[in-house]
């Protein structure tokens, strides 16, 4: 009993120290960024002369209905954009759109699939098309929803690319989804919103990322990789001499609806960083080793509540210091999630504080699940989308 004490506090003492740089990192951001994260300190200037704003949206089909509803929604800003559509020749849903249609005989130089291949047909018939400089793209899922100021934003941004937060604009469709879906909100306050502000995109998302258009097109969308496209970019604007900010609007999405359809993204976006693993490296090693801290040590803060109950039980007890290391952590692991909880429902605090160890197992379950049933690397997982 003696020797499971001593195994089980050492590996304590371990997730511990390796989560404390997180707790106090993510509280300091959240701190440092609360008067800045809502509100545009540029509001005052005016747009760009000649600047040209348009919305891509890159769909496989799946979830026409959806993808309609948000084009729908932007065409009724009071705002004078092109509304774009790319999709595969296999969809004959027609679109609110102007539609960008990739014929399935299409390949890429490097052999890129999925959503990457059809972003590259994009931006090669965006560029024949005669879109440059003075265009900005502001890239969409099928799911995802840019407020008007985000837009208005992009008229008057200075920088060759940027990123807002992110919202949730659906809640309660699967309660466990939902709630994991709320450290998406605190990580964008905080980490987007610090690296974006700073020029150095760690932390980017697919959803509402900007770019100029003679930028994307010089870069390309053509990295051979499973996934991990948005990250790959935001780190390449910069190596590529670039400057990327912090876009002070929201990005609106919607949490998965079901447990299923949780595992499946959080699969593909845990194996796409991994599977991208020398991509990253290459461009910078500093990204890859913060992002595989964060996703094997991330879901960590909830380890002080076992160890508490474990200690009630069998009466074992941590050195002084390590217990109020153990005490911050913990603390800093359920404010993180009501943060995220306050910015999107607040009557969803509640049920965050009852089921917060539950949602910690199920968020932090989906990197085992990952490791052990990796997708397919010849299709890529869809999720239902509403």
């Amino acid at each position: 009993m003696i020797l499971l004490q001593l195994a089980i506090s050492a590996c304590a003492v371990v997730l511990i120290l390796l989560y404390f740089p997180i707790a106090l990192l993510q509280d300091w951001l959240l701190i440092r960024n609360r008067k800045e994260v809502e509100g545009d300190c540029d509001h005052e200037r005016e747009g760009k002369a000649g600047r040209r704003v348009i919305c891509i949206m890159a769909t496989n089909g799946k979830n026409p209905l959806v993808a309609d509803h948000i084009l729908e929604v932007i065409k009724t800003y009071n705002l004078d954009i092109g509304l774009f559509v790319v999709k595969e020749e296999a969809d004959h849903f027609r679109y609110s759109a102007d539609e960008i249609t990739v014929p399935e005989s299409y390949r890429t130089p490097n052999g890129t699939r999925n959503k990457m291949r059809a972003l590259q047909f994009g931006i090669d018939w965006l560029h024949a098309g005669g879109y440059g400089k003075e265009t900005y793209i502001c890239h969409l899922d099928d799911d995802s929803l840019v407020t008007e100021e985000y837009i208005e934003h992009i008229f008057r941004m200075k920088e060759a690319a940027g990123q807002g937060y992110i919202r949730l604009r659906k809640t309660g469709v699967h309660m466990l989804s939902t709630l994991a879906d709320m450290v998406r909100v605190s990580n964008c306050d905080s980490f987007c919103h610090y690296f974006n502000s700073a020029g150095r995109p760690k932390a980017v998302h697919g959803e509402g990322l900007v770019i100029r258009a003679d930028v994307e097109y010089s870069i390309g969308w053509d990295f051979g990789t499973y996934g991990c496209d948005d990250l790959i970019m935001g780190q390449l604007i910069v190596k590529n001499g670039y400057d990327f900010g912090f876009i002070p609007h929201p990005v609106l999405i919607a949490p998965p609806v079901s447990a299923r359809d949780f595992y499946k993204q959080r699969r593909r976006w845990i194996m796409s960083v991994l599977w991208a693993n020398k991509k990253i490296r290459e461009i910078d090693a500093r990204t890859m080793d913060w992002f595989l801290y964060r996703y094997a040590v991330g879901w960590t803060g909830i380890v002080g509540v076992i160890v508490f109950a474990f200690g009630l039980f069998s009466g074992f007890s941590l050195p002084v210091p390590v217990e109020a290391v153990l005490g911050f952590n913990l603390a800093s692991y359920f404010l993180f999630y009501q943060y995220g909880t306050v910015k999107t429902s607040r009557r969803l605090m509640i049920p965050m504080a009852l089921l917060q160890v539950p949602v910690a197992i199920y968020e932090g379950g989906t990197l085992i699940y990952s490791l052990i049933f990796p997708p397919n690397r010849d299709s890529f997982d869809v999720i239902t989308k509403v």
